[in-house]
């Protein structure tokens, strides 16, 4: 189609029209064609004058450039006589890596920087076999002068991408390039099937664990119509949950799967979504040996309307000082496992159950269950106490009504539960309600508080706040409420991306102090990224060494320092690029 001398000129001849008259005179050029050349034209790429980007930190030997070298190196053979030149770029259209068949293209490719670490995005250099792939979604041919920059009319590019089948993302694009008159269709052939390959090789290259999930994700997405998510090291999501979801509630949905992955190996409930939506989801992990892979989801809309977010008690107050609407969540809160805890709990107070509340220390355990008592019973007192000591009498509520907490009881020793058995035992029921905190880990593990149990009625589970994605906004704007009253503050945007990739294994009290830190070093003002604790740009869950501590918060300074260049970086810290990035990986630093 493309190869005809009479096409090159239709095409050429449409080309020089556009560039001097605008869109309207793209007629008879494909639709995709045309499309990358107005986008193009809107970035501003100028046809006449080349420009393209390099970058220096593109990782030459990560495992998409692994898993393509071995079809690299077969479909070169394949192509042994044909004068052309076979590239891979990654995830931003950056060159990682290039094999040629033909030393003649190759020196003419050279001269137009096509080679690694180059950037082929389409709005850099406009339309062509690497950057329009990205746009268009799919395996792309850009012959002659259907390439909008006039350095690269003579060339033809056919560029395929390669997704990972894991996440159904483009990990990259592979591109065949010759020159426009050795153009055939045949070469598009070639590319689509070599780039499968290398998407079968990122499958293979995963653990065995890994390949599980997918495989049953595979078959749980033969289903006619039925929407199927996975989660795991990464997130599959099909095509049926795409329509269904919005990617925001996709996102709430995963971070509430996550949640119920690390307590259970069968799930079947309906959640609450922020936008009003009530999921149904059935939900199986699959293990491996001894290693969770993940969990997959079969989710459904459930057509009833959602109720209240919180079932307030009768006695509540519906508005707070000022006349302004009471925040139903303590400590505010939209997730599906924040708003569960808060509608369970609620209910139990208002039934006059004891409650155990379970979850990671400094997960909110006690102010949720205190802040909801208090709505329910405004004259009401709280008692707290922590293990180290239980409460004295009277447990008789001195005729008001009463909540009793009772801190880590998981923490208690014989000795000190049994006194509390006594003491629980002669509770008035009637005017106090007890709820005792505890780590749900503990719950199995035949600890002295066993003996306690009998006397609650009901069990809530508070997640973490690494499942709470969607809450944090509310959760940093009240305690940066706490931390600094009546003071302008608020947070970059970049800041705050950053507080939302973090896993804040420490809970609230870590996202507390790093607010500290962070207002310490800008009082009032935009608080930016660097004001953070340099943790905040890592995302492994391992538990550093006080030394392995210093050095990673400096090479974080020095990347900061050098605007996220890191061969710049490694060379301030006098360290081989490659050990850099190995201690990049190691302790999982990321946004700098």
């Amino acid at each position: 189609m493309h190869q005809g001398q009479e096409d090159r000129r239709r095409v050429a001849a449409a080309r020089a029209e556009f560039l001097e008259r605008g869109p309207a005179a793209a007629a008879g050029v494909r639709d995709l064609v045309a499309a990358s050349w107005r986008r193009s034209r809107s970035a501003g790429v100028d046809a006449d004058e080349y420009r393209i980007t390099f970058h220096e930190d593109v990782d030459l030997d990560s495992r998409l450039v692994r898993c393509a070298r071995p079809v690299i190196e077969r479909l070169a053979e394949e192509m042994v006589d044909v004068p052309v030149a076979i590239a891979l770029s990654d995830a931003e259209a950056r060159i990682v890596h290039r094999l040629d068949c033909s030393t003649s293209v190759g020196r003419l490719l050279d001269r137009v920087d096509f080679t690694a670490g180059f950037s082929f995005a389409e709005g850099g250099v406009g339309t062509n076999g690497i950057g329009t792939v990205f746009e268009a979604g799919s395996s792309v041919a850009v012959v002659g002068a259907e390439h909008f920059t006039e350095a690269l009319v003579a060339f033809a590019c056919t560029g395929a991408p390669v997704l990972d089948p894991l996440t159904g993302r483009v990990a990259g694009v592979l591109d065949v390039s010759s020159l426009a008159e050795s153009w055939t269709p045949l070469m598009h052939t070639l590319v689509r099937r070599a780039a499968a390959d290398i998407g079968q090789n990122l499958l293979l290259d995963r653990g065995h664990a890994q390949r599980a999930l997918y495989e049953v994700f595979a078959r749980a997405d033969a289903r006619p119509r039925q929407a199927v998510m996975a989660v795991g090291a990464s997130l599959m999501v099909n095509q049926r949950a795409q329509q269904l979801f919005t990617v925001a509630e996709q996102a709430t949905i995963h971070q509430h799967a996550l949640f119920l992955m690390s307590r259970r190996d069968r799930v079947a409930e309906t959640i609450p979504l922020d936008t009003g939506r009530r999921v149904r989801m059935r939900a199986r992990r699959v293990v491996v040996g001894d290693e969770v892979a993940g969990m997959v989801l079969l989710l459904d809309e459930d057509p009833g309307r959602r109720p209240p977010p919180v079932p307030v008690p009768r006695s509540a107050p519906h508005a707070g000082s000022g006349g302004r609407p009471q925040d139903p969540h303590p400590l505010g809160g939209r997730s599906p496992g924040w708003v569960t805890a808060c509608e369970q709990a609620a209910a139990a107070i208002d039934r006059g159950d004891s409650v155990l509340v379970m979850g990671e220390p400094g997960t909110g355990r006690r102010t949720l269950v205190t802040e909801l008592f208090r709505r329910a019973h405004p004259s009401g007192q709280v008692v707290a106490d922590g293990a180290a000591r239980t409460p004295g009498p009277p447990l008789d509520g001195a005729g008001t009504a009463t909540l009793v907490v009772l801190g880590d009881v998981d923490r208690l020793d014989a000795d000190a539960v049994e006194r509390l058995r006594g003491l629980l035992a002669s509770v008035d029921r009637g005017r106090v309600l007890v709820a005792a905190t505890l780590a749900e880990e503990h719950v199995g593990a035949g600890l002295p508080f066993q003996a306690l149990l009998g006397h609650f009625d009901q069990a809530v589970t508070v997640p973490p706040l690494r499942f709470r994605g969607e809450d944090l906004p509310l959760v940093v704007a009240r305690l940066l409420a706490e931390l600094a009253p009546h003071r302008r503050v608020r947070l970059h945007p970049e800041a705050s991306r950053l507080i939302a990739r973090y896993a804040w294994p420490g809970n609230l009290p870590q996202l507390r102090e790093a607010l500290r830190a962070a207002l310490a070093a800008r009082p009032v003002g935009e608080v930016q990224p660097e004001d953070l604790p340099a943790y905040c740009r890592t995302t492994g869950g391992r538990t550093l060494t006080p030394l392995e501590a210093v050095e990673r918060d400096t090479i974080v300074r020095a990347l900061q320092r050098c605007g996220g260049n890191r061969v710049h970086a490694a060379a301030a810290l006098g360290m081989a690029r490659s050990s850099l990035y190995r201690k990049i990986r190691s302790y999982a630093i990321t946004d700098v």
